[in-house]
């Protein structure tokens, strides 16, 4: 016996009634799911559509399909984080490391110039990063609402790169260091030019890496996309 269309499409609504929203993980799981029912149907003949479901669908645990949503959204944000790196890192390349350069030492007279307190940059930056959260909010809503209405499917790693989930964290990678290297001091102005120096390098990185979430990876994103899932562009 083998799985009919009708049946197929079940198991698809039985993958979304199970929290698994994603496309490309409901697939992997139908074919799963697919496989196992037509092997116990090879044993038992007679075992009916549901109850073979049910029992394959205890085999993944009280958990059901949470541990492998979970697995898949920890590879694919391996994934992500190697993109983020590997754009971050071409603005170390010739030319772009004289935009770098450039606007590490424009940033490092400004702080020169400016006779603000280390708490009241850090503060600064603070605002910024609750600024891009929130706009990345509005945004990744409205987007939702778009795809919802349109009934496209969702991909997961697409989700990562238009919800920048997993890349939040980098960008916060140098607020923690400007707090452990902040100098003790009343005034940015007045502080030894190599913490000022690092100060500045850690600033133009942060906004570089934002650039990076929000513009570079996204504008590849079809891209990216087709070399994860080869069947991307004919289901879409």
């Amino acid at each position: 016996m083998k799985i009919n269309d009708s049946q197929l499409e079940q198991l698809f609504s039985f993958t979304r009634k199970h929290y698994v929203e994603w496309y490309d993980l409901q697939s992997e799981l139908v074919d799963h799911l697919a496989n196992g029912i037509e092997q116990q149907w090879k044993d038992n003949t007679s075992l009916n559509f549901e109850d073979a479901l049910q029992k394959e669908f205890k085999k993944f645990g009280i958990f059901g399909f949470m541990n492998v949503v979970e697995e898949r959204q920890k590879s694919l944000g391996k994934k992500y984080s190697k993109l983020i790196w590997k754009h971050v890192l071409g603005f170390f390349k010739i030319p772009r490391i004289f935009m770098l350069v450039l606007f590490s030492f424009l940033v490092f007279y400004l702080l020169r110039l400016l006779t603000i307190t280390p708490d009241y940059f850090l503060g600064i930056l603070v605002i910024l990063c609750f600024g891009y959260f929130a706009i990345l909010i509005v945004s990744n809503y409205r987007k939702r609402k778009r795809a919802e209405e349109s009934g496209e499917k969702k991909w997961l790693f697409k989700d990562m790169i238009m919800q920048q989930g997993v890349g939040l964290g980098f960008g916060l990678i140098p607020i923690h260091i400007f707090n452990i290297i902040m100098p003790n001091t009343e005034s940015l102005a007045t502080s030894n030019d190599y913490v000022l120096g690092g100060i500045s390098f850690l600033f133009v990185l942060m906004c570089i890496m934002i650039y990076v979430m929000l513009v570079e990876i996204p504008k590849r994103a079809e891209e990216y996309l087709q070399e994860t899932y080869p069947e991307y562009q004919l289901v879409d």
